[in-house]
């Protein structure tokens, strides 16, 4: 601090003089040399002297800026202590030049503190390319706040990904200063990029398989349908009718792997669901037989609905094929050690231990005329909202599926 910003503060009502008086006495106390600027530690230990010194306004001032120098320190330190490169300016006009820089930003950026402070921030660190006034040079001056994704140059001359976030306060002496930490999201973002490229070259197989997979078979299965149809010998028949079950069987699988393609993309944008809700319509797409639901779950979660359903109806299809057509299927509530969630549970003859690790395989299936599939779906739509899903025992015995979050 300037020792004539600190004279100030005490000569509003006493005038320079007597408030230089003050200061010099206080300094002279501690054994502070009559220096023109002082550290933060310094100005607080005169101003507690001058407190302890002085009555009425005298005193009153000092505590006060006592206090917010006490505050201003452990405000440097912890700038001075985040990981991530942090930067404070102040504004000509809407120009943001730096007064202070943490270590991070000096290893990052490759400016040391004497050569930032006073520099434009745009000037030391944005590309060659960069159009002032985008996005009003990072600072949302008007909203107070911002947050937005910029690219910056480092040290090694590398334009990087951030993540700026920055904050605007107006001191009570109307001055007004930007606080903002960079947050280096380059590695994220080239993640996404190829996980976008991904799910496009995803999208084109799909169309392809469903397509060119799809034609042929529906062919195949009419032509056998239509054979079966005017076919008299007993044993062309079965043979027939067998090969009307492999193309069921062909457009399963086909179905499943598509889904189970579709469903490995990350999730859109996940909505407040009901998991009560989002339970019963599932059951409603099932062929559920004689087969029963309890739903007993009241609880909400953020999720894509779509996906959520189909998770259900593949968990109801697996517990209906496995644990028969007059089945008790309940769906609850679960809440265990700290994780919420719900569970799908049957009262059917249950996994034994030593499978349920396997039954998330890809192809897994005790039933010949499974697909294996289903449960992988299951597994691929948890993992893409960020859930985890394990088989285990319900009451009865049964199988009951966990899902956790």
């Amino acid at each position: 601090m300037d020792k004539t910003e600190l004279v100030s503060k005490f000569a509003e009502t006493v005038g320079v003089e007597k408030a230089t008086a003050i200061v010099d006495e206080a300094m002279a106390d501690i054994g502070i040399a009559d220096e023109t600027t002082l550290t933060n530690t310094d100005a607080r230990d005169v101003c507690e002297v001058v407190q302890h010194d002085s009555e009425g306004y005298i005193a009153l001032v000092a505590s006060e800026l006592r206090v917010r120098l006490a505050a201003e320190e452990r405000f440097d330190a912890l700038l001075e202590n985040i990981p991530n490169p942090a930067v404070v300016v102040e504004f000509d006009q809407r120009d943001p030049r730096i007064t202070s820089v943490n270590e991070a930003f000096e290893a990052a950026f490759g400016y040391d503190r004497s050569a930032a402070v006073g520099e434009r921030l745009r000037e030391l660190v944005a590309p060659p390319d960069y159009e002032p006034g985008g996005v009003a040079a990072d600072w949302f001056r008007d909203t107070g706040k911002s947050e937005t994704e910029v690219t910056r140059v480092t040290a090694t001359g590398e334009a990087r990904t951030y993540l700026f976030r920055s904050v605007i306060v107006s001191r009570d002496t109307g001055d007004v200063e930007g606080y903002g930490i960079y947050t280096d999201i380059t590695e994220r973002k080239r993640r996404e990029q190829q996980l976008e490229h991904q799910n496009e070259r995803l999208d084109e197989f799909v169309s392809i398989v469903s397509h060119d997979l799809r034609n042929p078979l529906s062919v195949a299965s009419g032509r056998a349908e239509l054979l079966l149809d005017t076919a008299e010998d007993d044993a062309v028949c079965e043979g027939l009718e067998a090969i009307s079950d492999a193309h069921e069987r062909m457009e399963r699988l086909l179905d499943d792997l598509l889904t189970l393609a579709r469903q490995g993309q990350v999730v859109g944008e996940p909505t407040t669901v009901d998991l009560a809700t989002v339970a019963t319509d599932a059951w409603q797409q099932v062929e559920t037989a004689e087969a029963t639901l309890a739903v007993e779950a009241e609880a909400t979660v953020e999720a894509d609905p779509d996906r959520l359903q189909q998770l259900f109806e593949n968990l109801y299809r697996n517990s209906v094929e496995h644990a028969g057509p007059d089945s008790e299927i309940v769906v609850t509530d679960a809440e265990t050690a700290g994780q919420n969630g719900f569970s799908v549970a049957d009262d059917g003859p249950g996994i034994p231990a030593e499978d349920r690790g396997r039954v998330f395989e890809h192809g897994y299936s005790t039933d010949s005329d499974g697909t294996g599939f289903g449960l992988s779906i299951v597994q691929s739509i948890a993992e893409a909202h960020g859930w985890s899903v394990a088989a285990t025992e319900s009451e009865s015995g049964g199988a009951k599926f966990e899902i956790r979050w």
